[in-house]
């Protein structure tokens, strides 16, 4: 694993906003002595597949998995994310949003204790802001997808995971069960703007749902 590398995987199905993407990631401060790699799966069966694939192919310790529709608005993230992990060494996994303690359902979203603040484009911009993070992270039980940074590589169940819903939560209790922390960082003002619209493919996502609670709730915690 090289410390001197972050790489940015993306699935992409959409090339324009891949574009815009990639514009924002090529925008960021690198640090003197860190390489910065862009890694595109394209024709991916799934995002956990996806996400194997390139995890696999990169020497990079630092890994950031984000959204094709993801825009990163903090030019220092690559600073910043350096700094939490070396400062934190069992800090496995961060992201922008998240939840405390998921819900029995499996929907982080619905957790009382949420952190994070996300600006979202759907059909109208809107800014998503749930608990302010007062320490340098929160410690969460899992985060949303849209953009899920490591220091260190574990396997995505694509096994389990065979579509494009909760293997942002599966992959969080992951890192947990291999004993390292996820949380939500402190941010001043939102990292990131997800330009996400408003489709929503809700039986798959229940399908996955039921997987997930079966696989990570179901009788296994306190």
């Amino acid at each position: 694993m090289d410390r001197s590398r972050i790489c940015f995987i993306t699935c992409v199905n959409d090339e324009e906003m891949y574009r815009q993407c990639l514009d924002h990631i090529h925008a960021l401060e690198v640090p003197p002595g860190m390489t910065v790699e862009t890694v595109a799966v394209r024709r991916a069966s799934s995002m956990a597949s996806g996400y194997n694939a390139a995890m696999r192919a990169s020497e990079a310790a630092y890994k950031v998995y984000l959204h094709q529709d993801a825009f990163i608005l903090n030019r220092r993230l690559i600073p910043d994310l350096l700094a939490l992990f070396a400062a934190n060494p069992s800090l496995g996994l961060v992201g922008v949003a998240g939840a405390q303690r998921v819900p029995d359902n499996g929907i982080w979203w619905e957790a009382p204790l949420r952190y994070g603040r996300v600006i979202e484009l759907r059909s109208l911009y809107g800014y998503l802001e749930f608990m302010k993070v007062t320490q340098a992270y929160a410690e969460v039980e899992a985060i949303d997808g849209l953009l899920m940074a490591t220091q260190a590589d574990l396997h995505w169940r694509e096994e389990w995971f065979t579509g494009w819903h909760l293997y942002d939560s599966s992959q969080s209790f992951e890192f947990i069960r291999g004993g390292y922390r996820v949380g939500v960082p402190r941010q001043e003002t939102p990292w990131v703007l997800h330009a996400c619209g408003n489709e929503f493919n809700a039986p798959e996502y229940h399908r996955y749902r039921e997987i997930f609670v079966q696989e990570y709730l179901s009788g296994q915690r306190q």
